[in-house]
């Protein structure tokens, strides 16, 4: 299926846009009685615009539905297309003039969407392919900091804005285990920190009621992810200070520093007897 570039789209729904409105404004010319159906006037140059529109329509729909799929409008009990009933001149003045007004106020929303993507991206007829956000990784990772956790974000976000990615990392492994603590009252750290807050046998904190193999082997699961966190990454960092880290895994192991936390949210308190 074939595609078009951010900017050539942009550019042939503001064409077909502004020929809209200027049909709209012919078309409610053309209108005769006080109460009318169809135009009496203006015939040939109203089929004239018609023809164009519907061939333009004919090869931006799939573009437009990528954007916005809900083109169905209805009228006392009667449903019809918007787009087609816009672009055509089959359908009566009490569905074609609410479809104008709609379409054209729709088209200009798309535009504006349009307009926050990368020009030169290119955009796909086939809605089963995703669009791209329209933000290089670089703002992306910066747009997405206050969506981390919150316990995360505080003490790691401007580390991370500020290009001092080794250290973020670090602080929000930390942080992951100090949020622990907190929420178990334990003074212990690291691995052993993980494995006794969240043993099988002994929980102090547990996703479920650990009453089946499954649910034993998620939290046996969490508790050796946790653990690895404190072995594999918070260890080595805090030993080998000055350590670079690329922005991309820095930007990751905060996203999952992040995760531990929103996890130790949901796990119910289950202190040991």
């Amino acid at each position: 299926m074939e595609s078009m570039r951010v900017s050539e789209l942009l550019a042939a729904l503001d064409d077909f846009r502004i020929k809209l409105v200027e049909h709209r404004e012919l078309w409610g010319e053309s209108l005769g009685s006080p109460i009318p159906d169809y135009p009496v006037r203006n015939r040939d140059a109203l089929e004239a615009q018609s023809q164009w529109l519907t061939r333009r329509l004919g090869a931006l729909r799939p573009y437009i539905e990528r954007f916005d799929s809900a083109w169905i409008m209805s009228r006392a009990g009667v449903q019809w297309d918007a787009l087609d009933a816009a672009a055509g001149l089959t359908a009566v003045a009490p569905m074609k003039g609410p479809s104008l007004g709609a379409v054209v106020e729709k088209l200009n929303t798309i535009a504006g969407r349009l307009e926050a993507l990368d020009p030169s991206d290119s955009i796909s007829a086939d809605h089963r392919i995703p669009l791209r956000s329209g933000l290089g990784p670089d703002r992306l990772m910066l747009a997405y900091l206050n969506h981390l956790h919150p316990y995360i974000a505080a003490g790691c976000s401007k580390l991370f804005a500020d290009e001092h990615y080794a250290q973020a990392v670090e602080e929000s492994a930390k942080a992951v285990f100090q949020y622990l603590r907190e929420a178990t009252g334990l003074k212990i750290d690291g691995a052993s920190l993980a494995q006794t807050a969240f043993s099988v046998n002994r929980p102090m904190l547990s996703f479920s009621d650990l009453s089946d193999e499954t649910k034993r082997n998620e939290q046996i699961g969490f508790m050796e992810m946790l653990a690895a966190f404190a072995k594999g990454v918070r260890n080595p960092l805090a030993h080998s200070h000055g350590k670079p880290e690329e922005q991309q895994n820095a930007f990751e192991y905060l996203c999952l520093a992040s995760l531990f936390c929103r996890r130790i949210d949901v796990a119910k308190p289950k202190l040991r007897p």
